[in-house]
This record gives structure tokens, C-alpha cells and sequence, in this order.
């Protein structure tokens, strides 16, 4: 069989076997309006071994081994059979093992089976776990406590609290 290399002008040719992991724009901004980068693994592809990334990661396919990265979106056709860590999962398709995030989502005919460890959690209707699930504290900072807000220039009313035993 002859290799054939594409000329400049010329497009290469992709077998339907090939994989692809690509990058391209998040959909939401930084601060400064710039896209942030993500990383999608398309629906053909089976990954198997362990996948670290500092950026987004968009799986689409199915992926055999633990998944560390900033922020996890499964589709839903997707399949991860491995431990997860990430600031933020979203699971769309199936996850076997153990998942530790910060918020996680899970949507409607998505199925976790396994350990969860989470600091906020929103399961959709449709949406099933089975295993453990176990809340962590959150981590406090500034930008998270919970502020009082009182009307500038009235003193602050004092409140009865009734105790129930």
C-alpha cells in the first residue's frame, strides 16, 4: 500500500477509524471577553487510559480510564469508566466510578454508578445515581460568603429566635 501525503492545496484524507481531539472557543467568556479553550473528544472515539487537562473537556465518546480536568461535560451519549475530578461536571450519558467536583449536574437519562463526592449538586428529573453521595464543605472565600445587605441609615432590628426541642 502506498502512503500518499497531501500536497499544500491539497485537503488530507480521513478514514472514518481516525481519532480527533480538537480545540475550539468555549461558548462562555473570561473576564476580559475572551474565549477560553476546550477540548472535544468526538462521539468516535474510545479513549483508554488516563486523561489530564488544564483546560475544558467536552467527551462525546467513551473514554476507559480517570478524567482530571477544569470543568467536564459529558454528552449524551458518552461514557467515562473511571474516576473523575474536575471544579465542574456536567453529565449528560453514563459514568462508572467515582466522581469528586465541586458542582456537579446531573441531567435527565444521564446514570452515575458510584462514589460522589460534591459541594453542590443539581440531579435533573431523569437522572439516576447509584452509590454513595457524600457532601464536602465548601471552601469560603471572599467572593462566596453570603453578604447581609441593610438599608443605609436604619438600625439593624433585632429578631426573635424561638428555639424547638
Amino acid at each position: 500500500m502506498q502512503n500518499h501525503y497531501p500536497r499544500p492545496h491539497e485537503k488530507p484524507e480521513r478514514s472514518s477509524g481516525d481519532a480527533s481531539i480538537r480545540s475550539e472557543p468555549a461558548s462562555a467568556g473570561d473576564a476580559h471577553g475572551e474565549k477560553s479553550p476546550i477540548s472535544m473528544i468526538g462521539a468516535d472515539i474510545v479513549i483508554t487510559g488516563n486523561i489530564e487537562a488544564s483546560v475544558d473537556l467536552h467527551i462525546e465518546g467513551r473514554v476507559n480510564g480517570d478524567v482530571r480536568c477544569a470543568t467536564l461535560i459529558l454528552g449524551g451519549n458518552s461514557s467515562v469508566n473511571g474516576s473523575i475530578h474536575a471544579e465542574r461536571v456536567r453529565v449528560s450519558g453514563m459514568v462508572e466510578g467515582a466522581i469528586d467536583t465541586r458542582d456537579l449536574a446531573i441531567e435527565a437519562g444521564a446514570l452515575v454508578t458510584g462514589d460522589i463526592i460534591y459541594e453542590r449538586l443539581r440531579i435533573a428529573n431523569g437522572g439516576c445515581v447509584e452509590g454513595t453521595m457524600k457532601r464536602k464543605a465548601p471552601v469560603e472565600d471572599e467572593g462566596s460568603k453570603l453578604k447581609l445587605v441593610e438599608p443605609q441609615g436604619q438600625p439593624r432590628q433585632q429578631q426573635e429566635v424561638i428555639v424547638i426541642e
